[in-house]
């Protein structure tokens, strides 16, 4: 016995969604599915985990006084010294022997409080910050270059209003930078110093864990013009070593840690020829795994930082990033504008410069230098910390001359950004239905979209009027019956510090497909439809069967929980299955039949 086949007409529920652009512009198209693609994007747009925003670049400096006057300002660190959330800055005055923190009191930076911690610590030079009596707030740690103290003031309250003063070690001639890390691997805080007068890099053991009892250690001292000192695992050993720079010895070296408990130090030297070496830091500038040195030397005035060839500390690669910055005087390092890799910040003691490095390659090999102050006088000594709470890092600097405590505002987002998709081809579409969005748009921030849609894939006409809701009939924007489909996407922001983000666009439209009957009106394959779409909270699910058996159809929202299910013996033919008070959201919908299995995606509107 012979059939017959007919081709019926029916107008099946469709969508298309992209909620990922990972995959970079250059794709026009035409596509079947989005996925991670798209065609071109103008430089105002950046990329997100699984969404899109304004870009982050560099902007003309905000400067923000904290302090001025400051009187011989000459260090500058940020922590959240009264445990509100937000960052604090501390300070030392070498000429008014002074170390203060100055309250970030509404947490935007805008508004500050002086707190003196020690007004009469003689010769203040470097000042830190942790938590040495493991209490859970911060206390403050100081390094007076004058009388030689290595001292920390436990935070009495946890507010940094009452301070109870601890000397960790006297007669450390010259000391100027102290510096905190667990060295001996006990679990608690221990305490660096170096002293320039004496030659000497040291660390002092905080033997009961609480900072009342110290052991002082020596590492060097006969390091030529100790100048500053640091402290994390350069050989990748899982203990500290530390570094240093000898100003008179024009020398960048580190010790390593040989036992692990900081008894017996390796000392290996990274670069001896590194003139009037002052500042010493270390991060993974080349984005490698391992611990990377940077340095500014005063006398060559340069910024430079030496690569971790084999991540043991044993071999090293010198590039430099500024042979011009005259009297280079302190490097620090983060990531400045939110790409990921590290860049580099410094102050220049003779050029009365703060400015900051970007790291182009995200490898360390080429930088483009952004000036932050050139006439920050005396620039002695830079820090990031972010401290208005964008959650980006902002600037800090003290300046000697200037008797300056200062931060600075130096990244943004851009003001405008634009997204065009890659050409879509969705099939036969009987009629476009609605368009939805997932936008954030905090205030003075907007997203808004454009649409077109063509039969031909290489003429797509013009663009839509702007729509600005994230949910918009497509009637009347779409014309019916065009299968090529496009849309653009607009970020706008008035204010830099923040921007609007969309993670997910979603089309729906009716398809013009066909289902094969025979001329007794059976149907002659597995098949699942849903009408409806977008719907009000009722959609009908169509299944074709085209022998009697068993169907399975479950309905899962987004979060993979199901909501409905339903299991039963259908004969063959073409059925209607009904779902009815679903709330608003997305919803997956799953027929399974033996081998056959088949999903559709459902949208539930206001």
């Amino acid at each position: 016995m012979s059939f017959v086949f007919v081709l019926v007409s029916i107008l099946f529920a469709g969508t298309a969604t992209q909620s990922d652009w990972s995959g970079g512009g250059g794709v026009q198209g035409p596509l079947s599915d989005w996925s991670n693609a798209f065609w071109n994007s103008d430089v105002g747009i950046g990329f997100g985990d699984g969404k899109l925003l304004l870009s982050y670049y560099p902007i003309a400096p905000i400067e923000h006084t904290v302090d001025g006057d400051f009187i011989g300002a000459t260090s500058v660190f940020a922590a959240d010294v009264d445990g509100d959330g937000d960052a604090d800055i501390l300070g030392t005055a070498y000429n008014d022997d002074d170390i203060s923190w100055w309250e970030n009191t509404d947490g935007t930076g805008t508004s500050w409080t002086e707190h003196t911690v020690d007004g009469d610590f003689n010769g203040a030079y470097s000042v830190y910050s942790t938590d040495l009596d493991i209490d859970g707030d911060a206390d403050i740690l100081g390094a007076a270059n004058s009388n030689g103290d290595i001292t920390w003031w436990e935070n009495a309250d946890g507010t940094g209003t009452i301070w109870i003063e601890h000397v960790i070690g006297s007669s450390f001639f010259g000391a100027n930078t102290v510096f905190s890390h667990d060295i001996d691997g006990d679990g608690d805080a221990d305490v660096l110093g170096s002293a320039g007068n004496a030659d000497d890099i040291a660390w002092w053991e905080n033997t009961d864990g609480t900072g009342t009892s110290w052991a002082k250690h020596g590492v060097d001292n006969n390091f030529d013009g100790a100048r500053s000192v640091y402290s994390t695992d350069v050989d990748g050993d899982g203990d500290a070593d530390i570094l240093g720079a000898a100003w008179w010895a024009h020398e960048i070296t580190w010790w390593e840690n040989i036992d692990g408990t900081g008894t017996s130090w390796i000392e290996h030297t990274v670069d001896g020829n590194f003139y009037g070496a002052n500042s010493i830091y270390s991060i993974d500038v080349d984005n490698d795994g391992d611990a990377d040195i940077l340095g500014a030397a005063r006398n060559a005035d340069e910024i430079a930082w030496w690569e971790n060839i084999d991540g043991t500390g044993t071999s090293w690669t010198k590039h430099t990033i500024d042979e011009n910055f005259d009297g280079a005087h302190s490097v620090y390092s983060t990531d400045l504008d939110g790409d990921g890799d590290s860049d580099v910040l410094g102050a220049a003691w003779e050029a009365n410069d703060i400015s900051w490095w970007e790291n182009i390659d995200g490898v360390g090999t080429s930088w483009t230098e952004h000036t932050i102050d050139a006439e920050f006088d005396e620039a002695y000594s830079v820090f990031a910390s972010d401290v208005d709470g964008d959650g980006a890092a902002d600037i800090l600097g003290a300046a000697r001359d200037a008797n300056d405590i200062a931060w600075w505002e130096a990244m943004g987002y851009s003001p405008l950004g634009a997204l065009e998709s890659s050409i879509l081809d969705a099939g036969d579409i009987g009629e476009w239905s609605i368009f939805l969005s997932t936008p954030q748009a905090p205030s003075g921030t907007s997203v808004c979209f454009q649409f077109r849609s063509s039969d031909d894939s290489s003429n797509m006409g013009a663009w839509s009027d702007t729509v600005f809701s994230p949910d918009t009939p497509l009637a009347g924007i779409l014309a019916d019956s065009t299968r090529y489909l496009q849309y653009k996407i607009i970020l706008e922001t008035s204010d830099s510090s923040v921007s609007p983000e969309l993670h997910e666009v979603a089309f729906s439209f009716t398809l013009i497909t066909g289902a094969e009957e025979n001329e007794s009106g059976e149907v002659s394959s597995w098949s699942l439809s849903v009408s409806e779409n977008p719907s009000d909270g009722f959609f009908s699910a169509q299944v074709s069967v085209p022998e009697a058996g068993s169907i399975k159809l479950s309905l899962y929202d987004v979060s993979g929980r199901v909501v409905a299910q339903t299991s039963q013996e259908f004969p063959a033919g073409s059925h209607s299955i009904n779902f009815a008070e679903l709330a608003q959201g997305v919803y997956f919908c799953t027929m399974r039949a033996g081998d056959f299995a088949a999903t559709d995606r459902i949208v539930v509107i206001d």
